[in-house]
């Protein structure tokens, strides 16, 4: 730009007034230069110093945007505390609904929960969302050293943390598992297991297949019978018999779904209704094989009894373990590989011991009871300023089952405790003491079907159990499920997304 100012400058002054018209193009020149200048100053980021990051407001870290970590977010009273969100998912999952989205019931963004809608103070300057992995803790100096694209590495500072980073499926030490398996736990895996669907759908109509290799692209196995596994197989037959069957019914009767479960079919549930799940599923034509799985290849499943089962995709929800993170963390663990809390949930470790626990998931027993070689809590020294909730962690004494509710409570539960004790020390007051967490069950749902679920509500241990079973149960699973989303707008989402699967089928395309 400034060699052609300079070019018009020499044009012009070649004729009229040289002096005079040479001055002008150098103070024009000049201005240019100083306009840039400041354009380039604006436009340049700015240090970290210079912004007002400093209210004097405890800072607190969490780690996770799952149940616990949007539940902890969400009821945070941000006039009392800045807080920094580190997790490579800048969303949180609603996974009851997440199986109607590997056949194109729902949308990924009816079941994604965005952080800045959870808690709109992350829009403001101090506080901050890192899309990172943490990697590693340092208790005495505060900080949660975390990974950026698994290539650089930086540190954030914390006067309190929350640990809430979740589990990972479990594959048992099974081989072959992480390799072939398709696991159920977030958006990305629902829109791989729904693109495999479709790509196999298509490949099965190809002139060039072979009779078998057709036959094994329309094979499916889920392996696990607990409420994911049972959904993804009802949903899946549902989207056969509704949809596939108006584009190609030879075509989809040839499809197979197989669910295999090594114990008993939706184990947590009532006998009654674990025999109505059975049955549904049956009528709806998923073959229900009761075995342990031995290996899994590539185009087929190795089970204990010897039977090998070909598939074309395979997808695995037989529960869930701990992660490379939680188990190399230099905190007291669980014999499962969790994170040891006390009844307030803070982060327990060894006073006088090195021996923290399993250090990897290979070294979990998953046969082994949570409180296999602690006795109690007085073993422990509890950190008063790291906490850990959701799947990632567990009280050696009465630890709790790997559930969203015991999740969202958790969440719930420290937030009010955070807020109470922040707001007694800005009144100038004492500290009230900690009140210790208590759970509270309140039921079950699995869809088991085209308009049909089961619903179990109350508490098997408190004596108040309601079972639901049949049209009743799937309008309140859907009416259960629709008001617990997190806010309007994916409410509606999910309504519309509804709505246009009944009256115009799903959608079949692949990406």
């Amino acid at each position: 730009m400034s060699e052609s100012f300079a070019e018009s400058c020499r044009a012009k002054t070649s004729w009229k007034h040289p002096y005079d018209e040479l001055k002008r193009c150098i103070t024009s020149t000049d201005v240019l230069w100083q306009q840039q200048q400041t354009r380039e100053q604006k436009a340049a980021p700015r240090q970290a110093a210079e912004l007002p990051l400093d209210t004097g407001r405890a800072r607190l870290v969490v780690l996770g945007t799952g149940w616990a970590a949007a539940r902890l977010i969400r009821d945070l009273n941000a006039n009392l505390f800045d807080f920094t969100v580190i997790s490579p998912r800048n969303h949180m999952v609603f996974t009851p609904l997440l199986a109607s989205t590997c056949v194109g019931t729902l949308e990924p963004r009816s079941v994604a929960l965005p952080l800045t809608d959870i808690q709109p103070q992350l829009k403001q300057p101090q506080n901050k969302y890192y899309a990172a992995d943490a990697v590693a803790i340092n208790k005495d100096t505060r900080t949660v050293t975390c990974m950026d694209d698994g290539q650089r590495q930086f540190d954030v500072r914390f006067d309190m943390l929350a640990i809430a980073t979740g589990s990972q499926g479990s594959t048992f030490g099974i081989p072959g598992v992480e390799k072939h398996a398709h696991f159920l736990r977030d958006v990305a895996n629902a829109t791989h297991i729904r693109n495999h669907l479709i790509t196999n759908w298509n490949k099965a109509n190809l002139p060039t297949r072979p009779q078998e290799e057709r036959r094994r692209l329309l094979q499916i196995v889920v392996v696990g019978g607990g409420p994911t596994g049972v959904e993804f197989a009802g949903e899946l037959s549902n989207f056969i018999s509704s949809d596939l069957m108006r584009i190609d019914a030879e075509r989809a009767r040839d499809i197979r779904i197989t669910l295999v479960e090594g114990a008993q079919l939706l184990g947590s549930f009532d006998a009654r209704l674990r025999e109505y799940a059975a049955r549904k599923l049956h009528n709806q034509g998923i073959h229900l094989v009761k075995s342990m799985v031995k290996e899994v290849k590539d185009k087929e499943l190795v089970l204990q009894n010897g039977d090998v089962l070909p598939y074309g995709l395979c997808v695995w929800s037989t529960g869930v373990g701990p992660t490379d993170f939680t188990t190399s963390l230099p905190f007291a663990k669980t014999a499962r590989g969790r994170i040891a809390v006390d009844d307030c949930l803070h982060v327990l470790v060894h006073p006088h011991k090195e021996d923290h626990g399993p250090q990897s998931p290979a070294e979990v027993k998953h046969n082994t009871a949570e409180t296999h070689g602690h006795s109690s809590n007085d073993d422990f020294q509890p950190l008063d300023n790291i906490y850990a909730l959701g799947d990632c962690c567990a009280n050696v004494e009465s630890p709790l089952p790997a559930l969203a509710q015991v999740a969202e409570q958790q969440g719930r539960y420290l937030a009010k405790q955070l807020n109470r004790a922040a707001k007694a020390e800005k009144a100038g007051q004492e500290v009230p003491k900690c009140e210790p967490f208590k759970y509270h069950h309140l039921g079950s749902m699995a869809l088991v079907g085209k308009g049909s679920a089961v619903v179990e509500l109350g508490d098997p241990k408190g004596g108040r159990l309601i079972s639901l079973t049949g049209f009743k149960s799937w309008v309140a699973w859907r009416s259960a499920y629709l008001t617990r989303l997190g806010n309007v707008r994916n409410r509606l989402y999910v309504m519309l997304d509804w709505t246009i699967a009944l009256l115009f089928g799903r959608d079949v395309s692949a990406w």
